[in-house]
């Protein structure tokens, strides 16, 4: 469970600063960037799930994402 808070956290600030930034330029671009990013990661993340090593690790990254667009979602209608 450490680990997937680790990676939950990991992932959800990245992609919440590097979306926010790209908000700050262009909400589209922001929301494409980011469906980009995750949907490149996902086929390679979603191979590693059925590995014991990396199960936690992926969870805690699909935890972090999901979290990551909800407060995307907040911060870009509360700045508007």
């Amino acid at each position: 469970m450490p680990v997937a808070l680790f990676c939950a956290v990991l992932v959800g600030a990245a992609l919440t600063a590097f979306g926010r930034e790209l908000a700050d330029i262009n909400v589209l671009l922001a929301i494409g960037i980011n469906l980009i990013v995750v949907g490149g990661a996902a086929p390679t993340v979603v191979r590693w799930r059925a590995t014991p090593v990396w199960r936690w690790p992926v969870y805690g990254a699909c935890v972090g994402a999901v979290i990551s667009f909800v407060v995307l979602g907040i911060s870009v209608v509360a700045s508007a």
